[in-house]
């Protein structure tokens, strides 16, 4: 009996992140208000909207899962643009958000070390003579990458030789475009959102291997040291309990993966 009860006890406590309790100091930091404001960016590999506005995925789970370690309420809000989650904090409407640390970001708030990273590598249209991502990156190669990202800076670190262009965030329907006028051989993006709109580019081919893989954390407010110590524990919980990975497999993302997987 003894054995029957450890053994709930252990499974109980690898259903959540961690044992971690929040200090009083911690709480004040991070949830001023006494919930868990957490600004949920709906990028598919984050988080998604269903249509009565319920948010399930990576970054909902993990902020669920906070509020509980917490003990507060949860309180989440659905944002589209990147930056308006990142606003959101900056202004003191949210309390976390979870997004990939770029310069641009992390000027703003502040983030923990990274929860999930995303493959980030390239499609090209069915016609390509394109076959490795060393092809790509010859001379009077076109390549096309959202700006001012995380994935156009992975690509400054990696594309040496061909031309890189850019469209702007979301703009993936305009890259497909200009695969398919050639007025770019490839185009550079994350590998679950290549698998989620290849059906429309029919007969193109996702290139093995990746540039590397982008970082996502949490943010949340600068010049907060309690609520950061906080949000790097929870982080390194998150993932050492195997809750990313299982939110990962639940949401069905691909090519992502918790840190040291």
């Amino acid at each position: 009996m003894r054995a029957i009860l450890l053994g709930l006890l252990m499974a109980c406590a690898a259903g959540g992140a961690s044992a971690q309790t929040a200090t009083p100091e911690q709480k004040a930091q991070l949830v001023p208000t006494g919930a868990l404001r957490a600004a949920i960016v709906t990028i598919p590999f984050l988080a998604k909207k269903d249509a009565a506005g319920n948010l399930s995925g990576v970054a909902p789970a993990l902020a669920e899962e906070m509020a509980r370690v917490l003990g507060v309420p949860y309180r989440p809000t659905a944002f589209g643009p990147p930056a308006a989650g990142v606003a959101a904090v900056k202004d003191g409407k949210a309390d976390v958000t979870f997004l990939a640390p770029t310069p641009e970001r992390v000027a703003a708030i502040d983030f923990a070390t990274e929860f999930m990273g995303m493959e980030v590598t390239l499609i090209v249209p069915a016609n390509s003579p394109i076959k490795t991502l060393a092809d790509a990156d010859q001379a009077g190669r076109k390549i096309v990458v959202y700006a001012r990202t995380a994935n156009s800076e992975m690509v400054a670190r990696n594309v040496k030789r061909a031309t890189v262009l850019f469209v702007p965030l979301f703009s993936w329907k305009k890259a497909f475009e200009m695969l398919r006028t050639g007025e770019a051989d490839g185009y550079v993006d994350l590998r679950d959102q290549l698998v989620a709109h290849q059906p429309e580019l029919p007969g193109s081919r996702i290139i093995p291997g990746a540039y590397g893989r982008n970082a996502m954390a949490i943010g949340y407010a600068k010049d907060k040291p309690a609520a950061a110590a906080f949000v790097k524990a929870f982080t390194e919980a998150a993932v050492k309990s195997g809750l990313v990975t299982r939110s990962i497999a639940k949401a069905g993302v691909h090519g992502a993966v918790a840190p040291g997987m």
